[in-house]
């Protein structure tokens, strides 16, 4: 089966370099960023270090960040153990980032790595019961599928309320448009998170719930040289 490219709805989503330098051995990861955001979990058990090195060899943490606005309250939901979360906050002093997911061991390893940085804090917290207050931005990297069918619509139109005219809400997920990247993905999940459901959506299909609750939405491919369908979604408050 052929392997996808990216492919760019709107021609600005992602800048070109970012998009030639694709994968899970894109020039990134030795940069001098990636090496201080890793260096914020030094003190992280080393089986946590070697497992957060992985995942950013995974998924294109810097890319998802290049769409979230540089200034202004921003939620990072399902933060998991802070890493997009820590890379806002190093990118810019003009954000105030706050994370926030369910489990507390998370949470905890995050408080621990984000200590070094004033402009990000992280929380416990379920997504779909939490009060937002509002935000200039809201970003969800890999959560999305992990949120029952019943609680998505809700959560979209949760974010699209914390927003402000012109606000953005970023969603980095995987789809079913290469199927064994598809099968890959649920493996790696089912295994990582023993059995957890998977609640992945097609992205025509996730697409026309955003523009339900009120987004303008740009879609983009982005799984050049990764063996998971990332899904990257601009999703703009009309």
């Amino acid at each position: 089966m052929p392997d996808s490219s990216v492919e760019a709805i709107a021609p600005h989503q992602i800048p070109a370099p970012l998009a030639q330098d694709s994968g899970t051995f894109r020039s990134w990861l030795k940069s001098e960023e990636a090496k201080a955001l890793l260096a914020l979990y030094r003190h992280a058990p080393l089986a946590r270090r070697i497992e957060l090195k992985l995942r950013l060899h995974i998924c294109p943490f810097e890319i998802v960040a290049d769409q979230v606005p540089g200034e202004g309250r921003i939620l990072d939901l399902g933060c998991g153990y802070g890493l997009l979360s820590a890379l806002l906050a190093l990118r810019s002093p003009q954000r105030q980032v706050l994370g926030l997911d369910i489990s507390a061991e998370r949470v905890a390893t995050s408080q621990a790595a984000g200590r070094a940085l004033p402009n990000v804090a992280f929380a416990q917290a379920d997504v779909t019961l939490a009060d937002f207050g509002w935000a200039d931005g809201i970003v969800m990297n890999d959560l999305l599928h992990h949120i029952p069918h019943t609680h998505q619509i809700p959560l979209l139109a949760k974010c699209y309320q914390a927003l402000p005219p012109d606000g953005v809400l970023i969603i980095k997920d995987v789809d079913k448009s290469v199927l064994w990247k598809y099968i890959w993905n649920y493996a790696h999940d089912f295994l990582k998170n023993r059995n957890l459901p998977f609640y992945c959506l097609d992205s025509p299909i996730l697409t026309a719930l955003l523009e339900l609750v009120g987004f303008q939405v740009e879609v983009c491919h982005i799984d050049s040289g990764y063996t998971y369908p990332h899904v990257l979604y601009r999703c703009l408050k009309a």
